[in-house]
């Protein structure tokens, strides 16, 4: 080759010897890329073989998030060989194992409201103490009374668990390993503390067991272990995973909290009580192992008990994003084959144990549970439904057997046959009263139902106590019902806005005759009203005489548990006075907002003090204070927003209102109609909500209204 003015000419011989070279520095290039993935395939060891564990921790409202990470699983076409889950990891877990696709578990979560395990409710109280509800029940139990919160609904629970898990619970037929991916539920027993991990028996009892929340539900009983929440001992049951037959490799979806730092514990009470909640779930991590997957997922700034859809979402949304920067690095993902076990098609037998002796023929009246054809979405609608009897607290189906027919081997825990409560309410205008319930639903160990209900302030005390047929989970019979009511009241008497005096008012009432309970909590009764009263009026007006009287007539009610709905209508007529009133309301919610329109008419003829209608009933009328409007006729009109803010405990409230109160012969559908505005804040605490409401008049009042709970 030779070199002349900068230029390169080839001979015909360094020709070939060029295209030598450059082929060399071709074959060495590709060379190299290889050598350097056989270094790092060196250094990756090989998968090792066995089964992958899915290990989904406890953390209440914040386990949502494993929905993100199971789709992000399903995204990648993984699949674990089996599911280990603790609490709320549990539910997800066995919704999971149970055959449901990813975006079906999070269909599922949505649809049938599973926030609402762990949400504060409207308590269902039984009908002998309304309207009381109380802030601290006491039920008896095998070891004598234990202390409940009537907040959570633990029938509803049991049984919207009874639904949700039907299909898992035919599948397994009490073997865990039969779903299309063995799973296994952690608790805890409360003797010991020990890690308790179920395998088998009915799916839903090991789920409730698992998720067990202190002091919100009651232990689960299952077999000799008196099982709680599994995150006392295993928040995050790698352990229990790896001790497994053939589990090799864990992938771990970890939301569990962290503690919280001294600025943010200077934040109050509740802070301390997050705080206490992460110290009694946590447990020293365990250490990783070669092929272990783990998805820390950012929680930071939710709650345990947080299920306002916005923080749901949010959590699902960070599961997702959790999982999807973690698990496309995993270098051994399972893929374990897709199990579809065939559902029965017909019920073999059925047992029942744990009730009475006409629990069989009960159930297959409310659940269609009889031998023959099985219905499987037909039987979960009606298992849903047993929410609504307050007969039992639990039925576990524990279906067992193989091939199309399965037999059930169905557990009834009854609901407690005594109960006792007690509340305190307070309000600016009204001052505080004290409420004590007391119930025995075998009274004497006859079928009688015995209710008592006693309220204590300083203006207003009452008594009430009845005795009812209790006919238990049985609907479909009039209950006969003896009812008596005893009230002293001071009620303040108002003109043009202000206190003109307070008469003291006594009542003595009966009512007998029958009730029925329809679904969805209706109540109608019908029969007699007797009634005594006094009203002594000369504390204020010296020429004025006592109003002394009494009255026989009948009695016709219908209202509704509240709830969603709340709804009263009742006429009492006799030859000394008539009355009739209606009330009704209904919850929309639109978003995180709650709108509740309410309507209230009344009409009355003759009607002692202590009868006549306040305005705007217990809540009042905007401006005024509370029953500071009176009448014997009245019609009354309200919309109430609630709006959270933020997801915490503070949410803004405003409520518009319209209405009129008349007396003698006047009309309330003459002039002068009144307008209101109550605009304020409620907070929302562990025992009641508290309300801070300023409002104004179209008469020109105005008045602070403060209330802490829901009076009675």
């Amino acid at each position: 080759m030779q070199r002349t003015h900068g230029q390169v000419i080839r001979t015909p011989t360094g020709r070939r010897k060029g295209f030598r070279a450059a082929f060399a520095i071709i074959v060495l290039h590709a060379l190299i890329p290889l050598t350097r993935v056989a270094r790092l395939d060196a250094q990756v060891p090989a998968c090792t073989t066995g089964r992958t564990a899915l290990v989904l921790s406890g953390g209440g409202a914040k386990g949502f998030a494993h929905l993100g990470v199971i789709r992000a699983l399903d995204s990648l076409g993984a699949r674990p060989d089996i599911v280990v889950g603790t609490s709320i990891g549990a539910i997800v877990g066995a919704l999971y194992a149970s055959g449901y696709s990813p975006v079906e578990v999070d269909s599922i979560s949505r649809a049938s409201s599973l926030s609402a395990l762990f949400e504060d409710n409207e308590p269902r109280v039984p009908r002998s103490w309304w309207p009381q509800v109380p802030l601290l029940m006491w039920e008896e139990g095998d070891r004598g009374l234990s202390l409940q919160s009537p907040t959570v609904r633990e029938g509803d629970a049991n049984a919207l668990l009874s639904a949700v898990f039907l299909r898992g619970n035919l599948f397994a037929r009490g073997e865990f390993d039969r779903l299309p991916i063995p799973f296994r539920a952690v608790a805890t027993d409360l003797e010991t503390r020990a890690t308790v991990v179920l395998d088998s028996g009915d799916l839903a009892q090991a789920v409730r067991a698992s998720s067990a929340v202190p002091l919100v539900f009651t232990p689960e009983r299952i077999g000799s272990h008196l099982l709680s929440d599994g995150g006392l001992s295993a928040n995050i049951p790698v352990g229990v995973a790896r001790s497994l037959p053939g589990v090799t490799r864990v992938i771990v979806s970890d939301v569990s909290g962290r503690p919280l730092n001294a600025e943010e514990l200077a934040e109050g009470p509740l802070a301390v009580a997050d705080q206490l909640a992460v110290f009694l779930f946590q447990q020293p991590p365990a250490p990783p192992r070669a092929g272990d997957v783990y998805i820390r997922v950012d929680v930071e700034g939710f709650k345990d008990l947080d299920f306002s859809p916005r923080a749901l979402d949010s959590l699902r949304l960070r599961g997702r994003r959790a999982a999807d920067s973690t698990l496309p690095r995993a270098p051994c993902l399972p893929r374990a084959p897709r199990r579809t076990p065939e559902l029965p098609t017909k019920v073999g037998e059925v047992h029942v144990t744990g009730g009475t002796a006409t629990d069989h023929e009960v159930l297959e009246q409310l659940l269609g549970l009889a031998v023959g054809p099985l219905d499987e979405q037909a039987l979960s609608r009606e298992l849903a439904r047993l929410s609504q009897v307050d007969a039992y607290r639990a039925v576990w189906l524990n279906p067992a057997g193989e091939g199309a027919a399965v037999e059930f081997r169905t557990r009834i825990r009854p609901a407690s046959e005594r109960l006792a409560g007690t509340t305190v309410i307070y309000d600016n205008d009204l001052g505080s009263r004290l409420g004590i319930t007391y119930l025995d639903r075998r009274l004497f160990a006859t079928p009688l139902e015995f209710g008592l209900a006693l309220a204590l302030s300083r203006r207003e005390s009452d008594l009430t106590a009845g005795l009812r047929r209790y006919f238990g989970a049985v609907r479909s019979r009039l209950s006969p019902a003896v009812v008596a009511h005893l009230a002293e009241e001071d009620i303040t008497i108002y003109q043009d806005g202000d206190e003109v005096g307070q008469p003291t008012t006594r009542q003595a009432v009966l009512f007998a005759g029958l009730e029925r309970e329809f679904s969805a909590g209706w109540v109608l009764s019908g029969g007699f009203d007797g009634r005594l009263w006094l009203d002594s009026t000369r504390s204020f007006d010296p020429d004025a005489s006592d109003d002394e009287g009494q009255s026989a007539g009948a009695r016709l009610r219908l209202e509704r548990h509240p709830g969603t709905v709340t709804a009263t209508t009742e006429v009492i007529w006799s030859a000394s006075f008539q009355r009739v009133s209606g009330e009704y309301a209904v919850d929309f919610h639109l978003g995180a907002a709650t709108l509740t329109p309410r309507v209230r008419a009344g009409w009355g003829d003759g009607l002692p003090l202590q009868n006549q209608f306040p305005l705007g009933g217990d809540e009042g009328f905007p401006g005024h204070p509370t029953e500071g409007v009176r009448g014997d006729r009245e019609l009354f009109g309200s919309l109430q927003g609630d709006l959270p803010l933020g997801g915490g405990p503070l949410s803004l409230r405003a409520l518009l209102a319209a209405g009129r109160s008349a007396i003698g012969t006047e009309s309330v559908l003459e002039d002068p109609w009144i307008g209101g505005v109550r605009l304020g804040v409620g907070i929302d605490t562990p025992l009641a909500v508290v309300r801070f409401e300023y409002g104004f008049a179209t008469d020109e009042s105005d008045n602070l209204f403060v209330r802490v709970g829901k009076w009675f």
